[in-house]
């Protein structure tokens, strides 16, 4: 990381808290606010497990999954974090979750950073990392002139092999895996399938944003057509997610 970013991002820390309380005055307690969120898109627990919605608006509707919790991954069972959740399932149940979900957020940075190590970070698998590590040039890509000057010239081995990383990647054993993790807006998972070579054979994303949005038509049922921009801006797609 650069060389002051840590102090940024503690710097950050403290002013984001003052920032809340400063969206929470300016909203939480003004009564047009109020009239346009509360029992505005409604979507209960049922119907959330039924269209296979997660994350915020699952959450806003009662139920605290969230995988980083019930499927624990990278070490979050080690960090300190509540999953916070509301009952009304409604636009002011989904403002408020997503309002906790930010301190819980601030407390996760904070923490990893009072843990952060120093000195750069390289995969010890030598058939996957580039050879010798490459050292950081003046763009900062990774690809210091003469980093690349001693691989060309002491080192043939190493430049094929980086040559064939670069080009066809590594070779993963054949078969299959889902992965998923906690997005902003749900379970983001992968699933990958491997036949052996350096390209997968199929990939397929389960992208909340395209599987929440299939609740938009439930939760504007009996509405007003102004409770469809509230109801669909309350499920904060992601619409390039979508396309994927």
């Amino acid at each position: 990381m650069p060389d002051d970013a840590i102090r940024k991002i503690r710097d950050f820390l403290v002013l984001m808290p003052k920032k809340l309380k400063e969206y929470e005055n300016l909203l939480s307690g003004q009564p047009i606010w109020i009239e346009r969120t509360k029992h505005v898109a409604v979507l209960d627990v049922t119907a959330c497990l039924a269209l296979g919605v997660t994350g915020p608006v699952l959450r806003s509707a009662g139920l605290p999954w969230d995988l980083r919790k019930t499927v624990p991954y990278c070490g979050y069972e080690t960090y300190e974090f509540d999953v916070p959740t509301h009952t009304d399932g409604d636009v002011w149940g989904r403002y408020e979750v997503r309002l906790a979900e930010i301190r819980e957020s601030l407390k996760l940075v904070e923490q990893a950073l009072d843990r952060l190590k120093p000195g750069p970070v390289m995969v010890s698998d030598k058939k996957i990392a580039w050879p010798a590590q490459l050292a950081i040039g003046v763009d900062g890509m990774g690809n210091s002139l003469e980093h690349v000057a001693k691989i060309m010239g002491q080192s043939m081995e190493s430049l094929i092999h980086h040559f064939k990383l670069v080009t066809e990647g590594f070779r993963v054993p054949p078969g299959q895996v889902y992965v998923g993790i906690e997005s902003p807006r749900g379970e983001l998972g992968v699933h990958a399938v491997s036949d052996g070579g350096t390209r997968p054979y199929r990939v397929h994303y389960r992208e909340p944003s395209f599987v929440n949005l299939q609740a938009l038509p439930a939760m504007a049922e009996g509405g007003l057509i102004a409770d469809v921009i509230a109801g669909g801006a309350s499920l904060d797609p992601v619409m390039g997610g979508c396309d994927r």
